[in-house]
């Protein structure tokens, strides 16, 4: 298998760190979002991550990290179908109320453009009610569905991480702190080692991420 994208994603180290966790093989392809004619016959918005397998490609971050925790155990979604959907919940709130609304500050963050005050007005009570929710539906025991690592604790972790951003960089917020449970379980979360592998890519990754993001600044 090959997975398109590039370290600093958070959606391409999602993916990554479930293929890291279940011990899969698969090979690395720096990719940036682009309308490439190659690449978009291989994701057809050419955005990442891409996960490129025997039969074909797959796009979409949580519907790849279903198709590969499908492939092998350990399993990171859980097998009854009622904690899969709940594991299924946690990731979608997390995705629209939490990473979706600070990534609207991403031309700030990343790109150094003016701030866009709808999105300054708009984004953080999403975020907010995000993280109420998340509060509200996670065991943080120490993990977000009790004791047992799942595919919400992977696709959360990530989320933050342009939250995080967003928090710090935009509102002068640190996300967490009214959140001690989550806080806990995230500090728990940096600790694995396979998160450390993740973050020490993406650290190394950012030098070529600047210079990628530089061509938008004008």
């Amino acid at each position: 298998m090959k997975l398109y994208g590039f370290s600093a994603s958070n959606y391409y180290n999602a993916v990554k760190h479930l293929l890291l966790a279940k011990g899969l093989e698969f090979e690395e392809v720096k990719e940036y979002p682009s309308q490439n004619a190659d690449y978009v016959k291989i994701h057809p918005l050419g955005k990442v991550p891409a996960l490129l397998t025997e039969q074909g490609a797959i796009s979409e971050t949580d519907i790849i990290m279903e198709y590969v925790d499908s492939l092998a155990a350990p399993h990171f979604f859980p097998s009854d179908p009622f904690e899969k959907a709940k594991c299924r919940e946690i990731m979608k709130v997390a995705e629209l109320y939490i990473e979706l609304p600070a990534r609207r500050h991403n031309n700030e963050t990343l790109i150094g453009k003016p701030r866009c005050d709808v999105a300054y007005q708009e984004s953080r009570p999403l975020m907010e009610k995000g993280l109420k929710a998340l509060d509200t539906l996670c065991q943080s025991a120490p993990y977000l569905m009790g004791d047992t690592m799942t595919a919400a604790d992977i696709f959360v972790r990530y989320a933050l991480v342009v939250g995080n951003m967003a928090a710090v960089r935009i509102y002068d917020w640190k996300l967490l702190d009214d959140y001690p449970a989550l806080k806990a379980w995230n500090q728990h979360m940096r600790e694995d080692p396979i998160s450390q592998k993740v973050d020490q890519d993406a650290q190394d990754a950012m030098a070529d991420l600047k210079a990628y993001f530089a061509q938008f600044k004008k």
